[in-house]
């Protein structure tokens, strides 16, 4: 991502990621504590699943692989968007993310590069079901969860079903 590209206020990219500090509710997340019963502390994961919503308009699943230091990008519609503009909305989050586990405190365990260093970005993933329909990827983000939680084979989502969920969600 070019630096020039980035200026906000005064100062590039880089600066604005030395300076992000996360809140403490997002660090007390990582460490366990939650507003609500559930969920595991992040310590002993191995991997982490969220969704990521890309410029109010897309849904990718982030598959996160905590002793790694890597992750993996799902997306439904890989075809559709080209490779440096999703970049410029996926950079952050592998520049973000080692400061989160640093700040957190608890992740002292995981290799000092994972902590220090922004993850590299190696390509999304080849879709493993492609769908030219916008209106899908937030339901297919979720069966991209659901594969890699039971190893399932994602069969293409059914209109109707896809339908009904986008309905609710709006």
């Amino acid at each position: 991502m070019s630096e020039e590209a980035t200026i906000v206020s005064c100062r590039n990219f880089t600066q604005l990621i030395n300076e992000f500090e996360w809140d403490e509710d997002m660090t007390n997340y990582v460490r366990g504590i939650r507003p609500y019963p559930g969920g595991m502390y992040w310590i002993s994961a191995k991997r982490l699943l969220a969704v990521m919503n890309i410029n109010k308009a897309h849904f990718v699943t982030l598959e996160i692989l905590l002793h790694e230091g890597r992750m993996n990008v799902y997306d439904c519609l890989l075809m559709d968007m080209e490779h440096a503009k999703f970049l410029t909305f996926i950079q952050p989050v592998f520049e973000l993310l080692p400061k989160l586990l640093k700040q957190s405190g608890i992740m002292k365990h995981l290799p000092d590069k994972f902590l220090n260093e922004p993850w590299e970005f190696k390509g999304r993933l080849e879709p493993m079901v492609t769908n030219d329909s916008k209106a899908t990827c937030a339901s297919y983000s979720l069966a991209f969860i659901k594969h890699l939680i039971t190893r399932t084979t994602i069969q293409p989502l059914k209109t109707l079903l896809c339908d009904n969920a986008v309905h609710r969600m709006q």
